[in-house]
């Protein structure tokens, strides 16, 4: 038997005065965290960015809202709503870049579960995505990747490559992604673009999809 950590999600649960403490938390718990330098994060740096944007407004819009005026609550419970889905994404990417180190999540401000795993317990291995596509979404600097999600699968992430695909080092993390079925890709450099993606589950990382490439307008 081992312990896997995961990250609660409880905070879905919580009153406004409850969420706003806990969301405060970590916030403070994330931003200059040892464990998770600006290099682990990557391009997903603006979750953190946007969680030091939100958080204050949330509580202002809570401060604002204690005087009971309908609208000022709808104003506040909208913002809440919108910090949660933005701690979601941000909780299945740490769990998914401590699997080395998962000690290390009990440093995010996050409530960890244990949960007790039986290798004895047969489990199906993650595949390579087989229907990975990505195609150009007409916009800017934009595209759209999909691909089924196995049983067992956590998230999924995507690499990219602007050079050489046979070369491994001109490959790098440009996300992890909660929904296999919309990964939306931004703030892509325009040309033509060479996608890989992998799901994430219990064990780790399953192996990579086939190459795929799409001119970025």
């Amino acid at each position: 038997m081992v312990m896997q950590r995961r990250i609660k999600r409880d905070y879905r649960r919580y009153g406004p005065k409850e969420f706003l403490s806990f969301a405060q938390k970590v916030q403070l718990s994330l931003f200059g965290n040892k464990n998770y330098p600006d290099s682990v994060w990557g391009t997903n740096i603006a979750l953190l960015q946007k969680l030091a944007e939100l958080v204050p407004a949330f509580a202002t819009a809570y401060r604002l809202a204690s005087n009971g005026d309908r609208l000022l609550i709808r104003e506040r419970d909208k913002l809440m709503e919108e910090i949660i889905a933005l701690l979601d994404e941000m909780a299945s990417f740490l769990e998914a870049v401590s699997m080395r180190n998962p000690d290390a999540l009990y440093t995010t401000g996050f409530n960890i579960a244990q949960e007790r795993r039986s290798f004895r317990r047969n489990r199906l291995p993650l595949i390579s995505p087989p229907d990975f596509i990505v195609v150009n979404s007409g916009e800017p600097r934009k595209a759209v990747a999909s691909a089924s999600s196995p049983p067992g699968a956590y998230n999924h992430e995507i690499h990219i490559n602007t050079k050489d695909p046979a070369v491994e080092a001109e490959w790098f993390h440009k996300s992890i992604f909660p929904d296999s079925k919309n990964m939306v890709l931004e703030n892509l450099d325009p040309g033509n673009t060479f996608f890989r993606m992998r799901h994430h589950g219990p064990d780790g990382p399953g192996p990579w999809s086939s190459i795929t490439s799409v001119l970025i307008s």
